[in-house]
């Protein structure tokens, strides 16, 4: 019991970094900082790095589903970047709680991810990201979402095994802000589709109002409570950085 202890100890001392956030000169922190929010609000960027963030979206979903028990049936990413994830609900909270799961996806993941650099996880992080990646894999239903998931993972796996310290906080980093971003994006969006009316019957938002006493404005509004949490969380540190 006690090597099997040590050799887990071991294995995470390897995995864990040097190089994180606060061993960086600040300008290196503003800058991936800068470009992850570059291309997630350039229009001709997002058109393709939209595309993990609508992964991470719909991966927010299969592991909700998976917690409430629910079979999948799979996932599909359309190349208008908006996406679909299919699975047998046996029951109403469950099927809130994973189509609740869909639009906070990203921040989470992204304050995760900053979290990671913060505290020399962003190795592990990366590791992380390529088997959540294999899982999307499996449940691939069009050749969309097979090149994405394997475009992302394939070079999150080379980074995470033989990139530098360095060049894993970085991506990581830099990953983080693509997806807090994106988060805004789509919160911003379905905002939009409730407002005007137009398109909000696929609103996830929407779908659970008509599933549950609650109505679809509030459960948006517990969407961007957790989108800003994720937002005022990375925006502390790259101040933390410059300060």
């Amino acid at each position: 019991m006690t090597e099997a202890s040590d050799g887990v100890r071991d294995w995470f001392a390897n995995v864990r970094v040097d190089e994180t956030l606060a061993t960086m000169p600040s300008s290196v922190v503003l800058g991936f900082a800068l470009a992850g929010v570059v291309l997630a609000v350039y229009g001709p960027a997002w058109r393709f790095a939209g595309y993990p963030v609508t992964i991470v979206h719909e991966l927010g979903h299969v592991v909700a589903a998976l917690t409430a028990g629910f079979r999948l049936r799979g996932v599909t990413v359309r190349g208008d970047l908006s996406g679909a994830t299919n699975f047998w609900s046996h029951s109403t909270p469950g099927t809130l709680w994973t189509m609740w799961w869909g639009y906070p996806a990203p921040a989470v993941v992204g304050w995760a991810l900053v979290w990671a650099a913060t505290h020399g996880w962003a190795r592990l992080a990366l590791g992380i990201l390529v088997v959540c990646l294999a899982l999307v894999f499996l449940l691939s239903r069009s050749w969309l979402t097979v090149a994405v998931v394997l475009t992302t993972g394939i070079a999150f796996g080379l980074v995470g095994w033989y990139g530098s310290a360095w060049l894993c906080t970085v991506v990581v980093y830099g990953f983080a802000w693509l997806l807090t971003v994106g988060a805004v994006r789509g919160l911003w969006a379905v905002v939009r589709a409730h407002t005007s009316g137009r398109g909000v019957e696929q609103s996830d938002a929407h779908l659970m109002g008509r599933r549950s006493f609650v109505p679809g404005g509030v459960w948006l509004l517990t969407f961007a409570i957790v989108v800003g949490a994720a937002v005022w969380f990375n925006v502390a540190s790259v101040l933390d950085a410059l300060a």
